[in-house]
């Protein structure tokens, strides 16, 4: 009996989790180039609780042991890095990288961070920073700088206030062996971490390409989601129930008279 309340106790904390999870991938479904997650779940240690004969077995035959599991944990929370919807905006300074690889962030330190978020503004300086002001790795622009175009290769072009037309450079994007291993710094940005293996730089490649005036939406499903999370609700309940029978169970025990 008290197996089957770690057992119950085990999946209660666990699709509290779950219901977490859910929740934040709910909460960021407008935020430009976010990855949903999902919880992985696996069983615990499984213990031998008596053992019986098969009486198809030979005579002499070793018996099978009876064995049941402890409950179930939490084994990852999973990052999903298939790409969102693309959303047309028709401004200059939104871009959206078509395929692998993630725009170069210099963060304050001097580190190098990883985003797919391009919603792109421009400093006083003339540079492209993210939404939150870090700097992007790009060629700066010219003060006198009117028209912006970035072609799917990743060649900078800026037509001056002159008419003139000036070709700043290529766009270098950063690519990884496992994406989904990268170390996850919030704000929209990651770091390189030994899962995920030391960025590639490279410019688009065959497979990848950049639009500009458009943005990546969130790869959530708020269909999928909501399913979720009424399936870990239900979970939840359930073994809630469970507890509750239990405590009952041990409640008949313990008033028993000879």
């Amino acid at each position: 009996m008290l197996r089957g309340i770690k057992n119950a106790a085990s999946a209660l904390r666990g699709q509290q989790m779950k219901v977490d999870v859910t929740a934040h991938n709910l909460a960021n479904i407008n935020t430009t180039g976010y990855k949903k997650q999902e919880l992985l779940f696996q069983d615990l240690l499984y213990q031998q609780v008596a053992r019986r004969g098969n009486a198809v077995m030979a005579v002499g035959a070793e018996a099978k042991p009876v064995v049941t599991g402890v409950g179930t944990a939490m084994a990852t929370v999973r990052r999903d890095v298939r790409a969102g919807a693309y959303l047309e905006t028709n401004r200059e300074l939104d871009l959206a990288i078509v395929g692998d690889g993630y725009f170069r962030v210099t963060l304050p330190d001097g580190s190098e961070a990883y985003t797919r978020a391009g919603n792109l503004q421009k400093d006083s300086s003339g540079n492209l920073v993210t939404a939150q002001g870090y700097r992007l790795q790009f060629p700066q622009l010219p003060a006198a700088a009117a028209e912006l175009q970035i072609s799917e290769d990743g060649m900078l072009t800026v037509v001056t206030t002159a008419g003139e037309k000036l070709t700043l450079g290529q766009i270098q994007l950063a690519y990884f062996d496992n994406p989904a291993g990268l170390v996850q710094l919030g704000q929209n940005l990651y770091a390189a971490g030994p899962n995920s293996g030391a960025a590639r730089i490279a410019p688009p490649g065959p497979e990848t390409r950049l639009k500009q005036g458009y943005l990546e939406s969130a790869n959530v499903d708020l269909a999928q989601e909501m399913t979720g999370m009424l399936l870990s609700q239900r979970a939840f309940s359930l073994n809630a129930r469970v507890l509750q029978t239990f405590a009952e169970m041990l409640d008949i025990a313990n008033n028993l008279r000879r």
